[in-house]
Order: C-alpha cells, then structure tokens, then sequence
C-alpha cells in the first residue's frame, strides 16, 4: 500500500516488536503488579509529554494532536479498571493482563465499518507498545539510535515510531501493517517521509543492511536492485523533487480552469491534526467535519462543552471560512463501545446516521446545541447524514428550532440563520432532490455510500471491490441528474467523496457540472494542479462522451486513456 508520497534510497534498519512475558501471579502479588501497571501509566504520560513537545516544536501544534488523543487512552477509567480487573481476579502478570484489553480494544476499532476510524485501533496498539515497553524497562524517549541515511523497516506504522525518530536522517518506512489515514501516516506526509505499508513478510524479507528503493508512489520496495533499476529511480526521484517543489508553488495560486473557471477546494477533516494541513494548503474551508473522532477518544459521550471546545477550535482557525458540520453518524458496523447497538442480519441497511440519532434526541440535541453555541462567532453550517427524504430533514430543523427558542430564553448567543444542509448518499435522497432543495440550505455528494447503494456492492467488503465501481455509468447519470435539478448556481453543492480528491475522476465530475469540491488536505495541491491544467469545454466533451457508454468498463478505460495521454511519464522498470 503506497501511504506517503516520495521515493527513499538508503540502508535498512530493522525494529522489531518485543516479545511479552505473559504468566499468573501469587494472589497476594496482585497489588504489586497494579502498582507497576500505575507506574509505568505515569512514566508513559511522560513520554508522550515529551513526545508532544518535540512533534509541536518540529511540525506543528496540530499534528502534535496525536499524543495529546494519546494520552487520554492513558487517563481513561475504563480501560484502567479492566487491567485492574484482570490483575486482581484473573491474578494476571500486568503484561498479560494490558495486551489482552489492548488487544479486545484493538479489535473493536479493527472491526468498524468506516477506514479512517479503523484506523484508530492502531493508536491504541501504540500506547500499549510504548506501556509495556516501560515495563520492561526498555524506554526509548530519547529516540531509535539509527545512521544517516536510514529507511526503517517495521511490523507496524506507529505515530510514536515517526516521532521518536531523528527526522534528518530517515529516508523512508516500510512497515508490516498501517494505513492511509493513520495518525502515522498523517505524520509522515507532514514530514515528506515517503512510506510503503502492508508489507507483512517485511521485516523476516528484509534484514538491517540491505540497500532499499522504496517507492512511496506505487506502492514497490526494491530490496538490493540491480545497477539499471537504481539509475532509474535516480532519474524518478530527481522528477518528483521537481515536481513537489512546483506544488509548493500552487499554494498561492488561485484554483482556476485554462480558461478562468474558479473552483472552491474545502478540506474534509475527522480531527484536529487535519485541520493543520487544511491550514497549511489553504483550503478554502471545511467541507466536511466528520464529528467521530471526538467521540471515539473517550469512554463516554462529550458533553456539549467537551463538543463546543472542538468546534469552537476548529471553527476559529478556519475563520472567516466556512466550516461545516457533519451531525454524529454512526450505525451499521460505526459504533462506539459505550453506545451498543443491536445487532442485524444487515448492518449495512439498519438504523444508521440521522434515523439512529433521532430515536436518540438527547444526543443529537446535545450537538445540536453545541453547534448553535459556535455558531454565535463563526460561519458554521449542520450536514445531515443519511437521510431518505423530507420527514428526516423536518424533524432535524423542528429540533433546531426548539434549540434556538432555548437559546433565546437562556440569553445564548448563536446565528438565527445557521444554515441547514443534506448529505446525498442514498438513491432516494438523490431522487427526492427537487423537494429538498425546498427546505434546505446546501447539498453534499457523499458518493462513497451512493456507490454502494445504487450498485449494491458493500464497499467494506472486498469480495465486492468487482461491482464497486464508482465510473458506472448509472452513477454518472444520478449526479448529473442532481447537479441539474439543484443548479449549483443558485444552492450550493459540493461532493465531499473518496472521488472528489482523486485526479484520475476529477476532469469528468468537473465536466458533469460540479465546481464544489471537498477533498483530504494532502490532497489540495494536487487538484488544484489538475485544475489549472484543464478548460472547461475540454471537461464538458469528456462528460458527454462518458455518459453515452453502457458499462463501467468503457467508462474507466476512456478515462484512462485520456490520463495516460495527459501523463506519458510512466516507465517501465
């Protein structure tokens, strides 16, 4: 998996994880092993301490974000009382007692249907790394004695395994496991760090010495090349230096068409680490803040000012711009350990997104709420997920109003006219359009679950990768059909999908009629490239002609043949 862009040349190193002693103890040793786990909590905390300053010093005070979520594992009651729980009735050594509750925790991220939140289970894998680390008195806060020139190979990409190292002298990772949306992954993009991950025989197939080409673009890892392959990665890394210093130059730049279309790139973001990019890139706001994460982080749910304290950070960062808020979605495989649901033959077709959240108005008032009270400085928008027609919507904008009537009588402050916007992501609300473009404010594409509802195709589920085909041409037509009957001209559209930040897709949305476009914060510069390569008329042609094809098939090879045409610097190794 091709996670960070680059290409890294240099020496292996190889990191090993360390093995646990796990084993049973004397009952009347349990308080003793509770006193190391303590310990070693409170030496961890300091670490990540550490950890923080150096990664705030060295990028940035977002990205440092990561030990801060970090520390709060380390705080949390729960997960401290089922270690304890374990010591003392299952008369577990602490090692054996933390790796079993990292690992149930782990699993349960693991087993969530959204990436980016799956991809949390690998910060808890992280704090349990660093405890038992402790534990076993092999602290490594003062950073990976490695040479210059290194590129670290490793079982698993590790926020701390980016941090604890000396920057200058890493050329690139190669880990057994890891990622795209990582916190390590983010950190690694935040420092250039070129990184190939999932790799699992990676650290028995690679040992400390050997002479590493990995390409961070493709995806490739060459273990000791021949003369022939080094000079061409030679003569690649020499273009792609090239080339990132010429997006360096994009971020000034204004995101127009050849021939002077303007398009508005937002920024989609789950955390406060992402808000840091989306600065550095200068989106022109947020897109979509995806609202879980906060959730996700602690053993219960944020009270309105735990949620207020977000939104107002996020919300004064951005500001002037806008920021849009994604109300809590959650259901089918997307849940919260203290929030359990029922369980369903069809998680993916259950009560999800705003159905879920209005049979549980306390939690949504709570956001809503929350919100509101943001709202009174900044130019904050609500996003509903998931919604199937006008009795959703109605019942969101009901609450809304009671919530303002509150606020009046209670001498808050907030934005009387805070507007109000639908996510289309499921086949009925794209065929409902006309009459919820009556009632609300703005629209956002979501074409990941769009996809998979109007090809039936689980996108979660590889098996079905075949028929999860995001250029079939049913799905060109329903967004064209959208994008007609809400004209962006006069009610805002976006499209906040996976799609909308890949270049490969980007000319044919264009050309379908959306200038909207919400995309991760790395991936701004490259779009806003695309862009200012292209003219409208040129889009325009490439949608007509896709949308005359039957199959999903003719549409991705016309449009790879059109990116080959554009993009003739591919070599053959």
């Amino acid at each position: 998996m091709a996670v960070s862009r680059g290409i890294g040349r240099g020496s292996a190193y190889v990191m090993t994880a360390q093995s646990v002693q796990v084993g049973l103890i004397e009952e009347g040793d349990t308080g003793r092993e509770v006193s190391r786990f303590r310990s070693a909590l409170r030496e961890a905390e300091s670490q990540l301490s550490g950890l923080y300053q150096k990664v705030r010093e060295g990028i940035g005070s977002q990205a440092a974000e990561v030990f801060t979520a970090q520390a709060l594992i380390l705080n949390d009651s729960y997960f401290i009382q089922r270690v304890s729980v374990l010591i003392e009735t299952q008369r577990m050594n602490v090692e054996g007692a933390l790796s079993q509750v990292i690992d149930q925790a782990s699993h349960a991220f693991v087993m969530m249907e959204d990436p980016y939140i799956r991809e949390r289970a690998a910060d808890i894998r992280d704090v349990g790394r660093r405890i038992l680390s402790i534990l076993a008195t092999q602290t490594r806060s003062q950073g990976a004695a490695i040479p210059e020139g290194t590129i670290i190979v490793a079982d698993e990409l590790l926020p701390s395994l980016i941090a604890d190292l000396e920057y200058s002298k890493v050329r690139a990772l190669v880990t057994g496991r890891g990622g795209k949306m990582g916190h390590a992954a983010i950190l690694a993009r935040s420092l250039g760090i070129p990184v190939v991950s999932d790799i699992h025989e990676a650290t028995t197939s690679i040992h400390t010495g050997d002479l590493l080409i990995v390409d961070g673009s493709a995806g490739l890892v060459f273990i000791n090349p021949n003369d022939s392959i080094v000079q061409e990665y030679v003569n690649l890394e020499r273009d792609f230096l090239a080339e990132r210093e010429t997006m360096k130059a994009l971020v000034d730049l204004p995101a127009c068409t050849r021939d002077g279309v303007t398009v508005k790139l937002l920024a989609n973001i789950g955390k406060t680490a992402d808000v840091e990019a989306a600065l550095l890139f200068k989106a022109d706001g947020i897109g979509l803040f995806r609202t879980e994460f906060g959730f996700l982080i602690r053993d219960h749910f944020p009270t309105e000012e735990e949620q207020y304290a977000i939104l107002k950070n996020v919300a004064e960062q951005f500001h002037p711009r806008p920021v849009t808020v994604r109300l809590l979605d959650l259901g089918g495989d997307k849940g919260l350990p203290y929030f359990p649901l029922a369980q369903t033959q069809n998680p993916a077709l259950s009560e999800r997104g705003i159905r879920l959240m209005l049979k549980h108005r306390n939690i949504l008032e709570s956001q809503i709420r929350a919100i509101l009270r943001a709202s009174s400085d900044h130019p904050i928008s609500i996003l509903i997920p998931m919604i199937s027609g006008l009795e959703e919507v109605r019942e969101v904008r009901h609450l809304l109003e009671s919530v303002k009537e509150s606020f009046k009588s209670e001498g808050r402050g907030f934005n009387s006219s805070i507007r109000l916007g639908v996510m289309i992501e499921t086949p009925a609300a794209a065929l409902m359009v006309g009459a919820l473009a009556r009632e609300v404010d703005f629209f956002s594409l979501g074409t990941n679950d769009l996809v998979q509802y109007i090809l039936v195709a689980d996108r979660g589920d590889p098996g079905m990768a075949p028929y999860y085909r995001p250029a079939h041409p049913a799905l060109l037509k329903i967004i064209r059909s959208v994008i007609r009957t809400i004209n962006p001209e006069t009610k805002d559209l976006a499209i906040c999908g996976e799609i909308a930040g890949d270049p490969f897709y980007f000319e044919l949305l264009l050309g379908l009629g959306l200038r909207c476009f919400s995309v991760v914060p790395t991936e701004i510069l490259e779009i806003k490239n695309i862009i200012r390569s292209i003219s409208l008329p040129e889009a325009e042609k490439v949608a007509r002609q896709a949308l005359t094809m039957s199959t999903a098939l003719e549409v991705e090879n016309f449009l790879e043949k059109r990116w080959q045409a554009k993009n003739p610097v591919v070599r053959e190794i």
